[in-house]
């Protein structure tokens, strides 16, 4: 018996000429767990959000044809009626967060259903539980984690008790560890209580594992839909539509230990040790927000010309470094010498003159209606000339390859807003990158095109600092694994890649 159906659907948003969907037709059995992948821009996130009515009925746009949730016509009811039904995790933790603390974001929506006292208790100790947020309950939603943050939105929807979730991207900002307990749980809630899961997700090693069956979407229309068994045995279908191999996935997905990091040649090196010329020395570095959390007591030295993956666990203090580094946070104790100059008495603007600051969504930094627009606003605050403004902009778009200077940012895929982003920073003149989790979003070939970016910029004699949870971009880009848990620095490696 299905549960969804897509009926020759088609939608176009708002002020777009080029449809988000194209003719889709699928019927989602109850109790199956269905993926949804394919390139940035292939119709993922337009397919998820027609089925619980935020599109049209939020989103406006043009829609054709039907979509049947659990027997309501998704487009003809109400988001409040058919959330209900359907819960919805976003990509965008933050877009779902609003209210005071992690317990009253996990009761709000039983709370709306007017459930009894007693069984709203249950459910905020079973989700919270569920995704590993057990003692979180009376933390500021602003305080977590971007990965913390996505749980929270996930144990929120467990809460409903809905018979159809459906999860857009949410793996993209957990750690490895968070992914797999996050996964464990949808199936043992889709085995146990016959729940209706459907995901977007890029992450084809965990979809090969718990996915029944697999919708690949390519420019809006269905490219293939079959087992997961036959989708991932074909090589050249996942090439074709931008899917790593699952193979490929799993080999680097949970290598974070200094056991696993074996090939390469890597060494343990002192977190003080100067082999080159220090770019950036931290010393005895502590930072704690209200809630205890951050960072204690940390020390290291990277060096001129490094290219460093920083990598651990959701929550233990990596974006927290890289805001001090850049000034955006100011440490409690401890020194940042960042080219032998305390950062610690530097304004945010004098430490961007030497480190480039690239957040982990672009549009939090994007906000004129051109490229070109988005790279001379702060050189043009430098009153430079509109001669040098132009050149430093043209050899930043050079370098990170984009063509068109007179586009929309946000129009731009993800990936190319993330170079928008990286140009913004190079024609300031800095030599330091610290980029956060910058995969986030992005499909397999957006990530090899950005990272292959950083890596010609390395070869220049840029020092690239990054964070991510993918391994596969670690252990393929980086030349040094710096990894963090609560306590401070696990293991500092040097590789050969």
């Amino acid at each position: 018996m299905s549960i969804v159906d897509f009926n020759d659907v088609s939608f176009i948003y708002p002020r777009s000429r080029k449809k988000a969907l194209d003719g889709v037709t699928i019927s989602i059995e109850k109790g199956e767990f269905l993926a949804v992948m394919g390139e940035a821009g292939s119709g993922k996130s337009a397919f998820c959000k027609l089925i619980n009515g935020v599109i049209p009925l939020l989103s406006g746009g043009r829609l054709s044809g039907t979509v049947i949730s659990d027997g309501i016509r998704a487009d003809k009811s109400t988001v409040p009626q058919m959330a209900i039904k359907v819960g919805l995790v976003m990509d965008d933790p933050d877009a779902q967060l609003f209210t005071s603390s992690a317990r009253e974001e996990a009761a709000f929506g039983p709370e709306n259903l007017l459930l009894p006292p007693e069984e709203i208790e249950k459910r905020i100790e079973y989700a919270l539980n569920a995704v590993g947020l057990k003692g979180f309950d009376d933390r500021n939603p602003a305080s977590l984690s971007g990965g913390e943050k996505q749980r929270l939105v996930i144990a929120a929807a467990l809460a409903m008790k809905c018979g159809i979730l459906v999860l857009d991207e949410p793996l993209c900002r957990l750690d490895p560890k968070g992914a797999v307990d996050v996964m464990n749980v949808l199936k043992d809630i889709q085995k146990n209580s016959r729940i209706t899961v459907i995901m977007s997700s890029h992450n084809s090693g965990l979809m090969a594992k718990y996915a029944d069956r697999v919708c690949i979407l390519k420019n809006g229309k269905i490219a293939a839909l079959d087992s997961a068994e036959i989708i991932f045995s074909n090589a050249e279908l996942l090439e074709s539509n931008g899917i790593q191999s699952p193979e490929i996935v799993n080999e680097f997905f949970l290598t974070e230990s200094a056991e696993n990091a074996e090939s390469g040649g890597e060494k343990s090196i002192e977190p003080n040790s100067l082999l080159a010329s220090c770019a950036i020395k931290i010393s005895n570095l502590n930072f704690k927000y209200p809630t205890g959390t951050g960072i204690s007591n940390l020390n290291l030295s990277i060096n001129e010309g490094d290219f460093a993956a920083l990598i651990g666990d959701n929550g233990c203090g990596k974006t927290t470094l890289l805001k001090c580094i850049t000034g955006l946070l100011k440490p409690h104790e401890g020194e940042i010498f960042i080219k032998n100059k305390n950062a610690n008495i530097l304004s945010v603007s004098d430490i961007s003159k030497d480190v480039g600051y690239v957040m982990q969504n672009p549009d939090n930094q994007l906000f004129t209606d051109s490229v070109f627009k988005e790279i001379a606003f702060a050189l043009k605050n430098m009153r430079l000339s509109k001669p040098e403004i132009k050149q430093r902009a043209q050899e930043a778009l050079d370098i990170v390859g984009l063509q068109d200077a007179d586009a929309f940012p946000h129009a731009l895929s993800r990936a190319d807003r993330t170079k928008t982003v990286i140009a913004c920073v190079l024609a300031m003149g800095c030599k330091i990158l610290v980029l956060d989790e910058i995969d986030v979003g992005n499909d397999y070939k957006g990530n090899l095109k950005i990272m292959d970016v950083l890596n010609s910029l390395n070869a220049r004699g840029f020092t690239i600092i990054f964070v991510t949870h993918n391994m596969f971009l670690a252990h393929k880009y980086a030349r040094r694994l710096i990894k963090l848990d609560r306590n401070g620095i696990v293991y500092d490696m040097r590789r050969e890649v």
